[in-house]
């Protein structure tokens, strides 16, 4: 079945999640919708080297990024935000022409490919939650209305939900998503939260991150990447991976990222010393803002933590995901703040401390099976962080045997959104012959 298939609120390749995303939801529409046409609504589109096109997402319209590296909404795209897209899509389904006279020339190419395409998907991802003012909150929502306005079959991937803040909040997500064909949840979280909404459990499936099925990189070109920054796996030396945010920087409401530093640097030294053990610290995400540059938090933490000079590694480069995926695997433990850096060590077998920034953290472990391994990032400190270090390499035998004995039925499910998605769409074109 060939179809223009358009898929929105895409963020950026910088962020090795989001990639990884991206890849295995156009493998899976390759394999379920053959010989389709792709295209991608994208924050950081220059960012995309995978197959379809990339374009401009409806953020690009209405935020600019200020001197000091971080992103402001530009008021003159808020309030042409409406007119420039609604006329196009309006006309189209009145008049069977679409007029673009209010769309500036930037702006027309999402809208032609929202009007050709024949089916919107949400990518998977962690974005519908109460943003501060909301407005965030109401663009990425505002992305799927349009796809509904122009009479699209709308898909959600497994998605984060909440939290939410206000009870608006709520009800715009009811009637946003009530009106999707198929909304997918990525963990048990979400899933509360949704019923909390006045969603039924019918209203939507519950189905794991799709990044458990993204696949790595061969292990030998990963060992052999390690050792090109100094890591060696086959030396027998214990080695712990990690990946850090700079929480801090994102998230004004955050005032302890010191506290939470001193407790990665802390951990990390506690492995060296009392272990004897390698720390490698990994770019999860290199950008597109400085802010979100994981190699920033990490230079600190290694700087307070190293004692001899070579005991903790920071790696510089900005390394694809299936690559980072196979690194991970090469470890014997793994403490990751980056959710997705924690399912490309888990979908591997590998023991993770995984430190929660948002509740998407613990309602993946729960799904995993190893909710006991979570801290959340505003209870982090030194102490906490070390004993449960100490505790998961204890019991990293019994850890990694539980998750090769869970993995393969997640990854399986992670792999079937496409499928689901092709089965559904069938029957929706049928109703509509």
């Amino acid at each position: 079945m060939s179809l223009n298939i358009l898929i929105i609120n895409v963020h950026s390749s910088h962020n090795a999640g989001d990639a990884a995303l991206t890849q295995v939801t156009l493998e899976q529409l390759g394999v379920a919708f053959p010989d389709s046409r792709i295209s991608l609504a994208m924050d950081d589109p220059s960012s995309h080297r995978g197959k379809g096109t990339a374009l401009g997402s409806l953020f690009t319209w209405v935020t600019r990024i200020a001197e000091d590296g971080q992103p402001r909404w530009r008021k003159a795209g808020l309030l042409w935000l409406l007119p420039a897209s609604l006329a196009p899509v309006i006309t189209q389904r009145v008049f069977k022409q679409a007029w673009f006279g209010l769309t500036p020339n930037g702006w027309q190419d999402l809208m032609k490919a929202y009007l050709k395409a024949d089916l919107v998907i949400s990518k998977p991802g962690g974005f519908l939650y109460s943003s501060g003012r909301g407005v965030t909150l109401l663009v990425s929502l505002y992305s799927m209305v349009l796809a509904l306005l122009a009479g699209k079959a709308l898909y959600l991937f497994p998605q984060s939900i909440g939290p939410f803040l206000f009870g608006w909040e709520c009800r715009l997500l009811r009637a946003v998503l009530s009106r999707a064909r198929q909304v997918m949840v990525r963990e048990p979280v979400s899933a509360a939260q949704m019923e909390q909404c006045g969603f039924s459990k019918q209203a939507f499936k519950l189905m794991p991150d799709m990044a458990f099925a993204f696949r790595g990189a061969p292990r030998a070109e990963a060992l052999d990447w390690l050792k090109s920054h100094g890591v060696d796996p086959a030396a027998g030396q214990p080695l712990m991976g990690m990946t850090a945010i700079n929480w801090g920087g994102q998230n004004r409401r955050f005032s302890t990222q010191t506290r939470y530093e001193n407790a990665c640097a802390t951990a990390a030294r506690y492995f060296v010393k009392e272990l004897g053990g390698k720390v490698v610290l990994f770019p999860q995400v290199t950008g597109p803002l400085s802010s979100q540059d994981d190699r920033v938090p990490a230079r600190r933490i290694a700087q307070k933590a190293d004692q001899n000079g070579d005991s903790i590694t920071v790696i510089e480069e900005a390394a694809a995901p299936e690559m980072l995926k196979a690194a991970y695997g090469c470890m014997q433990v793994f403490i990751g703040t980056r959710m997705h850096s924690n399912i490309f060590a888990l979908s591997q077998g590998v023991p993770v401390i995984a430190i929660g920034y948002q509740h998407k953290t613990s309602g993946i472990a729960r799904m995993a099976g190893v909710a006991d391994w979570v801290v959340e990032i505003e209870a982090l400190d030194e102490s906490n962080l070390v004993e449960k270090l100490q505790r998961l390499w204890e019991q990293r035998q019994a850890v990694g045997e539980h998750l090769r004995e869970v993995m393969p039925a997640i990854i399986k499910q992670a792999g079937q959104p496409a499928e689901i998605t092709a089965a559904d769409y069938a029957q929706w074109i049928k109703r509509h012959d």
